[in-house]
C-alpha cells in the first residue's frame, strides 16, 4: 500500500543565499539547507540523507501565504486575486473555486481507493485549498504544531492502524503554523532555548518535532510504507534591503515577507545594497523522503524546482492523474548525486 504523509511548515525557509552569515556567528539565517549543512537539524538531515531533497526550490508567484498554500494545494500558480485576503470583504472564494485542489480531486474520483486526514485550519479548508469536509480534522488558527501532532493526527493514525477498523489511511496533510508567527525577532539568540525566542530555537524544535513523526512510524511499522512530503509556502526577509528599508540596524533580525519579494542583499556597515540577490521570500521548502521511496532516488538531490512541483509529485506517488501546472520531481527534474 502506498501512503504519503505531506507536511506543509509555514514559512520555513528552505535556502539562503550562502553568503549571508548573523552576525558574530558562523551561522547563516534560519534555513533547512544552510542548517543541513552544519548539522543542526538531524532529524531534517535524516530524511535529506535518505530522500531526494531539492536544495533549491522557488516559490515564484505571490509569495504571501494565502497564495502558496493554494500552489501547494493545487500544483498550479493563480492570479491573487483568488487567494483569501484575511477577509471575506471580497469573493476571493468564487475565483478559488474555479480550480479543484489535489484533495477534493482524490475524494470526487478515487474516494473508494484512498483514505485521507486533512489537519489544518481556516481558511486552509475552504474550496481550491484543502476542503475535504469528511477528511477535516480542525483546530483554531494559531494552535501549537505540537498539539496538532501529538493531540489528533497519532491518535487518529493509530485508530485506523486497528484490526478491529475496517479503513485504513493512505493520504495525510498536516499543516504547522507556527514557525510563521516566530517573526519580527533575532534569527538567533545565544543562550535562549525556549522555542519562540528565535527562528534558530525554533528550527531545533521543528526539527525535533519531525523526529517524533519519524519514530512514531517505525515504532508501529509503518514506515516502510510511507513517503514523507516537507515543504513550505514561503520564506522571510532578514539581512536585505526590505529589512533595511524597516529600519533594522543588522543582519539578525527577521522582517516576515511583505512585498516586494525580490530584494537584495543588504551592507549594514555601508549602509547600501550589495546588489547580491536575497529574495528571501521565494526560499521555500521540498523534501521527499519515506521508507517506501525507491533506493534509486535516496541520497539524491535536484537543484532547483518550483512550489508547484509538490502536488503532482504526491499525485504520482499515488498513480493519481490530477493536472496542472507543476511537474514531478521524480522524471522532470535530472537527479544528482
Amino acid at each position: 500500500m502506498k501512503r504519503v504523509i505531506y507536511l506543509i511548515i509555514d514559512q520555513l525557509a528552505g535556502h539562503w543565499e550562502e553568503s549571508v552569515k548573523i552576525e558574530g556567528t558562523d551561522l547563516p539565517p534560519a534555513n533547512v539547507k544552510g542548517y543541513h549543512e552544519k548539522g543542526l537539524i538531524p532529524n531534517f538531515s535524516y530524511l535529506i540523507d535518505n530522500g531526494l531533497w531539492v536544495k533549491r526550490p522557488w516559490n515564484k508567484g505571490q509569495c504571501q501565504t494565502p497564495c502558496g498554500m493554494k500552489y501547494l494545494a493545487t500544483g498550479s500558480y493563480i492570479e491573487e486575486k483568488a487567494c483569501y485576503d484575511g477577509s471575506y470583504k471580497r469573493p476571493w472564494y468564487i475565483e478559488s473555486e474555479k480550480q479543484m485542489g489535489f484533495f477534493e480531486f482524490v475524494k470526487r474520483y478515487y474516494g473508494e481507493k484512498i483514505t485521507a486526514g486533512i489537519f489544518s485550519c481556516s481558511p486552509w479548508l475552504s474550496k481550491g485549498y484543502f476542503y475535504v469536509p469528511e477528511f477535516v480534522h480542525s483546530l483554531l488558527s494559531g494552535y501549537a504544531d505540537e498539539v496538532m501532532l501529538r493531540q489528533l493526527v497519532f491518535p487518529w493514525l493509530e485508530r485506523l492502524e486497528r484490526p478491529d477498523v475496517p479503513l485504513t489511511w493512505n493520504l495525510v496533510h498536516i499543516y504547522s503554523p507556527v514557525m510563521d508567527s516566530i517573526s519580527h525577532c533575532p534569527s538567533y539568540q545565544e543562550g535562549l532555548s525556549e522555542p519562540r525566542s528565535s527562528k534558530h530555537a525554533y528550527m531545533l524544535f521543528l526539527d525535533s518535532l519531525v523526529g517524533e513523526i519519524t519514530q512514531f512510524l517505525k515504532a508501529k511499522s509503518l514506515w516502510e510504507e510511507v513517503y514523507i512530503v516537507i515543504a513550505s509556502d514561503h520564506g522571510y526577509h532578514l539581512g536585505c534591503s526590505v529589512a533595511a528599508k524597516m529600519g533594522v540596524k543588522s543582519n539578525n533580525w527577521c522582517c516576515d515577507h511583505p512585498k516586494p519579494w525580490d530584494c537584495e542583499v543588504w551592507d549594514f556597515e555601508r549602509r547600501r545594497s550589495t546588489g547580491i540577490p536575497s529574495n528571501g521570500p521565494r526560499r521555500v521548502t521540498f523534501i521527499l523522503s519515506g521508507g517506501a521511496l525507491d533506493e534509486k532516488y535516496r541520497g539524491k538531490t535536484v537543484e532547483q524546482a518550483e512550489i508547484i512541483d509538490v502536488i503532482p509529485t504526491i499525485a504520482e506517488l499515488l498513480d493519481v492523474p490530477y493536472k496542472c501546472q507543476g511537474k514531478s520531481i521524480l522524471h522532470n527534474v535530472s537527479l544528482r548525486s
